[in-house]
């Protein structure tokens, strides 16, 4: 059981992870600012979710001015925590298993068409500005029970997700100006930290296991077309900002169980747990994950005098760690921080897993 959710968890933790975790988790377990629970099994879900799409079409026989605009504002804001504490019972399989997750979504869909016989002015423009910041944190302490299959398996994640996705067209019988441009503003901010304590219980596979993640996703696809029998003026043009900055940490200790086999001898998930004995291991294992991703996708299209340019700009800042204390035999798995955009700029540190 341990092994399955670990498996499930970290082969999406490390791209998006913690929204996964957070879209998964049922929404009656959101109880305002903070959930906190005390048993074997539980799940605790905080989620911020913004969608927005808009769609604007004009055609005109003359001229067409100031219209067809699409303007999306996105902000969330989140300072609550999900904080459990589980004791394992008595007997077989009494042991304890936790998911907490906090997730922010936001995504924008625009669409702009503007046709005239003569004139497209500041018109079919369209304009996102998404904005997310988490101070909240996720900590958990658990103690495992006593019979065999008695330990501690954790899961926690903290993600923020943001998607833009912008198309333009303008076409003229005579000018273009101020018209199809397409503006994309992401901001991502997190000092939210995972925090876990695990003791293992008592008895054959009573060990402890834990997957701990901090995700930021940022998507910008924009296209643009004019066309014009006369000029093209500050018009067509796509502009990307993307911001990400982290300073959350994963933090988790964990104590092996009390057995035989329960030296340096724990396996990953995707070894068996079982030694050449048949008994079980009592021992630790850890995945930690801090990454920060984002993706750029521009077209543009001129048909007239004059052309403009595109301005994207992309930034990274991680100053997070993964840190890991463990006794009575343990296995960790690292991975730091990921740039899947090959035109970003990265102005920070990169994350440290120790």
């Amino acid at each position: 059981m341990k092994n399955n959710i670990k498996n499930t968890i970290m082969k999406h933790l490390l791209t998006i992870l913690p929204i996964l975790i957070m879209l998964t988790l049922a929404p009656a377990l959101m109880t305002g600012n903070g959930n906190i629970f005390a048993q074997s099994s539980s799940e605790q879900a905080i989620e911020q979710a913004q969608s927005s799409s808009q769609e604007a079409l004009c055609a005109s026989g003359v001229n067409t001015a100031l219209s067809c605009n699409n303007i999306n504002l996105q902000s969330q804001n989140n300072t609550g925590n999900n904080a459990l504490a589980q004791q394992g019972g008595n007997g077989k399989g009494s042991g304890n298993s936790a998911a907490q997750g906090i997730g922010q979504s936001q995504s924008s869909n625009q669409n702009a068409q503007c046709v005239a016989g003569g004139d497209v002015n500041n018109s079919c423009n369209n304009t996102s500005v998404q904005d997310q910041t988490n101070t909240g944190n996720n900590a958990a302490a658990q103690s495992g029970g006593n019979g065999k299959g008695s330990g501690n398996s954790a899961a926690q994640g903290i993600g923020q997700s943001q998607s833009s996705n912008q198309n333009a067209q303008c076409v003229s019988g005579e000018d273009a100006i101020v018209s199809c441009d397409n503006e994309s503003f992401q901001n991502q901010v997190n000092s939210g930290n995972n925090a876990l304590a695990q003791q293992g219980g008592n008895g054959k596979g009573s060990g402890n296991s834990a997957a701990q993640g901090i995700g930021q996703s940022q998507s910008s696809n924009q296209n643009s077309q004019c066309v014009a029998g006369g000029s093209l003026g500050d018009s067509c043009n796509n502009t990307s900002v993307q911001d990400q900055t982290n300073t959350g940490n994963n933090a988790a200790a964990q104590q092996g169980g009390n057995n035989n086999g329960n030296g340096d001898k724990s396996k990953t998930a995707s070894q068996s747990t079982e030694d050449e004995s048949g008994d079980e291991e009592n021992g630790n294992s850890a995945d930690q994950g801090i990454t920060q991703a984002q993706s750029l996708g521009n077209e543009k299209e001129d048909n007239g005098n004059d052309g403009d340019n595109n301005g994207d700009t992309t930034t990274n800042n991680n100053i997070g760690n993964g840190q890991r204390a463990a006794s009575q035999g343990s296995e960790i798995e690292d991975d730091d921080d990921e740039d899947d955009d090959d035109e970003n700029t990265d102005d920070g540190k990169e994350g440290q897993n120790n």
